[in-house]
Formats: structure tokens, sequence, C-alpha cells
């Protein structure tokens, strides 16, 4: 089962703000995508293609947030590292933290994603249980991975 993942990536000037410093809103482009490979890491997507057909499920964010610690600049390599939170009977919380490749810690932010169905019937997203192919390969982090590290 798994509860972590971790990738690397680099500052792209495109992320940069005039300082040459990510913009703050990059990080939630980040973390989505720490997020989709973690689903790929696991054999998923975070929409689940139209083959599922009935049982097709989606994953949009019901809650994003991010703390700055330390800037990350253009060209810099860092590490993302995605935890799982929380499993809950419909939402899964990841906290995902950004690693400068000193091991400062850069940022720290959290997802929440609810699992969702699209109603034949009312063609609206519902809020459904999270289907067992899921709960089978995804679990929440041991508390002591889940405490923010000491600065250094």
């Amino acid at each position: 089962m798994a509860h972590r993942f971790i990738c690397s990536d680099r500052v792209h000037f495109s992320d940069t703000d005039m300082a040459g410093i990510v913009h703050f809103a990059n990080f939630f482009r980040y973390m989505e995508r720490v997020e989709h490979a973690f689903f790929r890491s696991l054999g998923f997507s975070i929409v689940d293609p139209p083959e599922h057909g009935d049982e097709r499920v989606g994953w949009p964010r019901v809650h994003a947030a991010c703390d700055y610690m330390a800037p990350l600049r253009f060209e810099e390599e860092f590490e993302c590292e995605l935890l799982v939170e929380e499993v809950r009977h419909k939402v899964i919380r990841h906290l995902i933290r950004f690693w400068k490749s000193d091991g400062v810690l850069a940022a720290e932010g959290r997802i929440t994603a609810a699992c969702v169905r699209k109603d034949p019937v009312t063609g609206k997203f519902k809020a459904i249980e999270i289907p067992q192919r899921f709960r089978d390969k995804i679990e929440a982090a041991p508390h002591e991975l889940l405490k923010r590290p000491e600065k250094k």
C-alpha cells in the first residue's frame, strides 16, 4: 500500500517572477503534477478513462493551501514529496512538501480531493465512497512522517 511518493522537478523560467523566484501560484501546479504522478505510479489516473463506464470517477479539489518557507529560483532542482495525510470515506487529503537540493523545506501544501461520479440522470458530479480499487492501494502515512520537520 502506498502512502508516500517522491519525484524531482526543476524550476522553469515561465514559473518565475521578475526576481527569478517561483511565483506562489505555481506551487499549486507543482502539487497537482505530483498528485497525478502518484496516481499514475499506482496504475490510476486522476480521471478514470471512459472504458470504466459507470464506475468512472474523478477527483476534484475541494481545498488547497500552501505555506512558503524558502524561495525556489530559476533552474533550481527540487524534490516534491507527497504524503497521503488522510483517507476518509469520500475524500483523500495529501500533504506535499517541496525540498531544495540542500535539504531545506521550501514549501508545504495540502490538497483535499473528493471522489466523485457523474450522476447519469442530472449530469452533475456527486461525491461517492472511494472505490475499493483505490482503497486497496492507498493508505494514510504514519504520523511520524506527517510532522513538519525541524528547520535546518
